[in-house]
Order: C-alpha cells, then structure tokens, then sequence
C-alpha cells in the first residue's frame, strides 16, 4: 500500500480548512442532498464529501456508507487532493498503490473511487467529493465533467455561508438556521438570540496592544461556552448573534457573564480595563410579532444601531448634527 503524499501548501490547506470551522459539525441536509443525488446521478452505492485533516479523513456527508473518519494514511482522498483533476482508479485490485489498501481487502470493500477535489477560492484543496463502487467501474468524460460541477457546488455550500474572517457561520447561514426554527411546530418555538457588539472593546485598545484582535479572541471563546447554539454567527464590524433553541439544561445567564469574563482575562490580561461591556441584548421569539427570522434580525440590527450611537462620539455628532437639520428645516419663518 502507498500512503498518500503531503501537498507543498500543506500548511497553508490545513490553516484555510481549520479556518472554515467545518469539522466535526453536525449533519446538514445542505450537503446530505449532494451525496443522495451523487449516487442517483452516477448509479453508485455510495458517494462521499470527505475532508482531509492533518491525520484523518473526516467525513461532512455520507450516502451508502457508515462512518465519520479513517485514517488519512489509508485515504484514497489523501492521494486526490495532490492534483488538480479527478482521480479515479477504476479497479483498485491491479493498482499496486490501493490493492492493500485495508479499504480495499476489508469493509468497505472498495474497488473503483473516484474523487474529485473541492478546491477552496484561494487555491487549496480542502477534501472530496467522491464516488465508490464494490465492483470495477469508469467515468466516461461527461461523467468527470458533472462531477467536477458538483465539486465546485460542494465547496459555494462550504465557503458562501461561513465567515472567512472568524470561521463562524455569516449572515446566510444564520438565516437558514433561523429558517429551520420557523419550521417547528408552534408550540415547539423556544428559541431568541443574543447579541454582542464588540465596538467598545476594539476602540479601547491601542495597535500596540492588539497583539490578537479582539473578534478573534471572543470567536474561540464563543464556541466553548454556546456548545449546542444552532448558529454562531459573525455579522461584520464587530457584531456576534447567537441563535439559542431554549433547553432547561444549560444555564445561559452563567455562559453569558463567563464568556465576558474569559474575554475580558484574555483580551485586557494586564487588568487594566475591569469591564468587559460587549452584550447588546437578546430577542426572543414571540409569534404576535415575528412571522420569520428576518423579522427578528431586523430587531437585532436595530439593536446593534443604536449601541454603535452610544458607543461613537462621531455618530452621536453627526446624529446631532441631523436633528439641528430637522428643527431648523421644521421651525417656521419670522415674518418681517
């Protein structure tokens, strides 16, 4: 057996892939229906988007197969990432490099793969989209070419709802989380969101002592304490929302005073700031007044407006400013 080679941008492709915050997130019917039609398109058994981490492949998606990793020293996925195109081997039985292979010789019993790489938009190869049989098969070149497509469609799934700054889900993603919510019963809705701003925490540190930005910071921290959060997403600026579906099992007050606490020790380590201001306020659902997230979201950004008044003298001044505009504009004329 050939174990699979390291890319020359190892380093890079393993930053860009952790960056994504992709591994070892729940199921997501998102990338589920790529697998299912996969296998209907290509009239295979099982199809697979699989991602290759420093020692394992993981896998985001499976149809026709049970399992979430293997090794990556066994992977065939470990081998397609070292080129641009598909790799396919269409009987792995005769090629020297698979036929020892312990997914060849034992379950799953692999005989043809083809694997076509998802390629990130700044050139790294992430993992796969790939096609396996039991039985010795080839692609023909329309084949490839749909295959190919369905890459490419994997990976604007991976990279068109996250956040590429913090890796957290962005605005797209928290609307589709959201939409799922308003899919529940009625009875079933429990759920708000918690907003943070982190506007006061960035304008009170100089360059000289933003060694770590400060979003990044509270984007680790964010993940440990809302475990079970349906999105955690970053909105631009500095604006955090956290999509809750209610559970009498965890104590939200307490994750919510430990993460400004834990920001606030890792953020300010000097002491020199005692207070860590950066929760904007939480919006819970209520079916007399929101009919869809958007709605709720409208609210939040509403919220995350004026905090940004109090928080920038400037735009208190030019809010200032507009109001002198309107009493001026509203004040009737002296008559001469």
């Amino acid at each position: 057996m050939q174990e699979p080679g390291l890319p020359e941008n190892e380093e890079g492709r393993l930053e860009t892939l952790h960056s994504l915050n992709i591994l070892d997130t729940p199921p997501d019917d998102r990338f589920d229906r790529y697998t299912r039609i996969s296998t209907r398109i290509f009239d295979m058994p099982v199809a697979v988007i699989s991602l290759v981490d420093r020692y394992r492949q993981w896998f985001k998606s499976t149809e026709g197969f049970e399992g979430k990793e293997t090794p990556r020293s066994v992977s065939f996925c470990g081998h397609a990432i070292l080129g641009d195109d598909i790799l396919e081997v269409r009987n792995t039985r005769r090629d020297p490099r698979f036929r020892d292979n312990p997914l060849v010789v034992q379950r799953p019993h692999i005989q043809f793969y083809a694997g076509a790489p998802l390629t990130a938009p700044n050139g790294h190869k992430l993992g796969t989209l790939c096609l396996i049989d039991r039985v010795p098969r080839h692609l023909s070149d329309a084949e490839k070419v749909m295959l190919r497509n369905l890459a490419d469609m994997v990976v604007g799934e991976i990279v068109n709802y996250t956040d590429t700054k913090t890796g957290l889900d962005n605005r797209n993603a928290l609307l589709i989380a959201g939409a799922k919510c308003f899919d529940m019963d009625p009875a079933e809705r429990r759920f708000s969101l918690l907003l943070f701003d982190l506007t006061n925490v960035v304008a009170a540190q100089s360059d000289a002592e933003r060694e770590i930005p400060p979003e990044e910071t509270f984007t680790k921290l964010v993940r440990n304490h809302f475990p079970n959060a349906q999105s955690i997403a970053y909105l631009g600026r500095e604006d955090f929302c956290i999509l809750l579906q209610e559970d009498e099992t965890f104590d939200e007050e307490k994750a919510i005073s430990q993460l400004c606490e834990d920001a606030r020790n890792l953020i300010y380590p000097d002491a020199k700031h005692h207070s860590f201001s950066a929760l904007v306020g939480r919006i819970q659902y209520q079916p007399e007044k929101y009919t869809c997230i958007d709605d709720m979201l409208q609210d939040a950004d509403l919220l995350f407006f004026e905090r940004d008044k109090l928080a920038s003298p400037e735009t208190c001044e030019e809010d200032r400013a507009s109001r002198t505009v309107d009493r001026w504009r509203n004040t009737p004329a002296e008559s001469s």
